[in-house]
């Protein structure tokens, strides 16, 4: 299922990386980190896919949202984690959406 989000504009950060052969611990992280995004101001959803390559495009309300939870302690450790262990490259970008149909 699509993630449902307001009308434009709004943010999406488009996270993509290239997992790595050791996911030991991934899961629960994926799942801890979306718990967590969920109580975030300004955030409005995320879609997300994945095998070996895998995205995952959050919406946020505003760049000031996404500042918070990119400085987020929760958040920034498991970023560590994943530039260590999870993933063998990566890619984060930031775009503003003005129309969606």
């Amino acid at each position: 299922m699509l993630c449902k989000i307001p009308n434009p504009p709004y943010y999406a950060v488009i996270f993509t990386t290239l997992q790595s052969d050791n996911t030991e611990g991934y899961l629960e992280m994926a799942k801890q980190m979306e718990d967590l995004v969920s109580l975030q101001k300004g955030f409005l959803g995320f879609d997300s896919a994945r095998d070996k390559v895998g995205i995952t495009v959050s919406y946020w309300k505003d760049l000031e949202s996404i500042n918070l939870w990119r400085n987020n302690m929760e958040h920034q450790a498991a970023k560590q984690t994943g530039k260590e262990q999870w993933y063998k490259d990566y890619t984060l970008r930031i775009a503003k959406v003005e129309r969606q149909y």
